[in-house]
């Protein structure tokens, strides 16, 4: 008879430890791996006054949260609603943050405190995302609603740096002098959302409040408003605003380009043109832009010859407005060479500076099979709204065309990629139009569409796309 031997479980441990040990030579001690990291915004726990609370006193409002948390940009980021005379006091500690209103609550009115994306926890920089705190120094919470868009008139985009703003009052000083009662902010599409409003008139505007202060202060500042008072119930319907600059943001100087302390080392005038790897565009002047204006400049001194010895005589030389250019225009030969003659007294700037001595420029000029045709055929387009096709290319205007059919054709265009939109025209002068608020009679601006469009024109190609206005 064969008897089984049995073995005790700890001897059996005991054993493998030691083979384990003895086997590897050396232990290799592993720190245990951490947890996945935190990537959950922080959460409010408590309320002080409650939120939604009804009778509310006091000025001073407390929000605990699950973690310690921080604020970010805080005057910029949150909006209370009414909106602050006095600017209130913020602040994070440990996991509590505090709002302290300096002004006096106003009686049977319900206050919005919007803090945005302002709130992050402390370790991981996660962010709690539109979170809104709401109470009332009366019986109710008003829950009115008013919904809208705001878009840029001029080019038909939208940007999430614009304001909306709600008053009482209707004279027109008002949105300049005063700020507004209640305030929203735009998303990157353009859209707002007023909440928790009494029921009444207002008057509603836009603004993209450039010196933060939410009124309009300076005419550069692109502003926005609705030709009548809005009234806010529990059947008021979304609304759309059209942006205008009344006068455009002025040029920054650029800085010089002399070491600081020593003076510039140019001695002559020179100056950069629009030629293009020493190529003419077909279609176009030939630019030379100045650093500084000219203060005299004498066009007999300067002298085009085509094919290197014929002399050009059908050529007009102008200045532009601020004396920094000087344009030539003339009837440019498909393919030709050409050169240009500046003779050394033909110009100098309010500088002083002349040139040292005669110049010379060789260039040629572009073929046509340089050049792509385009034909844009439109679906849904309204003419009798004065509709003037817009080509862009990186979000400057090349082109303008005032279109009299759904169609529209050009032989040559210059290669690249475009995008389209259209003006609205309603004076038929061919330009955008900003609109008129603090004079009489007011005027909304002239609008142009931004179409979700772009067409590329290939260089001797025939280029076609149909567009559709109303997608």
């Amino acid at each position: 008879m064969r008897f089984s031997k049995i073995i005790p479980y700890g001897f059996i441990s005991a054993v493998i430890v030691v083979n384990l040990l003895s086997s590897s030579g050396c232990a290799n001690i592993v720190p245990p791996a951490g947890g996945p990291r935190d990537s959950l915004p922080p959460v409010a726990v408590s309320t002080s006054p409650k939120d939604s609370a009804l009778g509310v006193t006091t000025q001073r409002i407390n929000i605990n949260f699950n973690e310690f948390v921080e604020l970010k940009n805080a005057n910029e980021k949150i909006l209370i609603s009414p909106y602050p005379v006095k600017q209130p006091i913020t602040e994070a500690k440990l996991r509590t943050v505090t709002v302290r209103l300096k002004d006096s609550l106003l009686p049977n009115t319900t206050y919005t405190i919007d803090f945005g994306n302002s709130i992050v926890d402390l370790n991981e920089g996660n962010v709690l995302k539109s979170f809104r705190y709401v109470f009332s120094t009366g019986t109710v919470i008003d829950s009115n609603e008013l919904k809208g868009r705001i878009i840029n008139a001029e080019n038909g985009k939208t940007d999430s740096t614009f304001f909306a703003l709600l008053y009482r009052k209707q004279e027109d000083s008002t949105v300049a002098k005063e700020k507004p009662i209640y305030v929203a902010r735009v998303d990157n599409k353009g859209y707002f959302h007023f909440t928790n409003l009494p029921t009444g008139t207002f008057y509603l505007y836009g603004l993209q409040d450039a010196d933060g202060d939410k009124k309009y202060s300076q005419p550069a500042e692109a502003f926005a408003f609705l030709d009548s008072a809005v009234q806010i119930n529990a059947f008021t319907k979304s609304v759309q605003l059209y942006a205008f600059a009344a006068e455009k943001e002025k040029e920054r100087k650029p800085a010089s380009s002399a070491p600081s302390g020593k003076p510039n080392t140019v001695k002559r005038l020179t100056y950069t043109s629009n030629l293009e790897a020493g190529a003419q565009d077909l279609l176009d002047s030939l630019e030379f832009t100045y650093q500084k204006p000219l203060k005299q400049a004498d066009t007999t001194q300067i002298k085009l010859f085509k094919d290197s010895a014929t002399a050009v005589t059908d050529v007009k030389i102008i200045n532009d407005t601020a004396n920094k250019k000087l344009i030539l225009f003339t009837k440019w030969k498909e393919g030709g060479n050409y050169r240009l003659i500046f003779q050394k007294e033909y110009a100098s700037d309010t500088g002083g500076l002349k040139p040292n001595k005669e110049d010379t420029i060789s260039f040629r000029v572009k073929a046509e099979k340089e050049y792509g045709s385009i034909r844009l055929r439109f679906k849904n387009i309204d003419l009798k709204k004065n509709p003037v096709l817009l080509l862009y290319a990186n979000d400057k205007l090349e082109s303008s065309y005032p279109l009299a059919a759904a169609e529209w054709y050009r032989k040559l265009y210059k290669p690249g990629e475009y995008q389209v939109r259209i003006l609205y025209d309603d004076n038929k002068n061919g330009v955008w139009d900003a609109g008129n608020f603090f004079s009489k009679p007011r005027k909304q601006p002239e609008l142009v569409q931004n179409l979700d469009v772009k067409i590329l024109i290939k260089p001797n190609w025939d280029n076609e796309q149909v567009i559709d206005i109303g997608k």
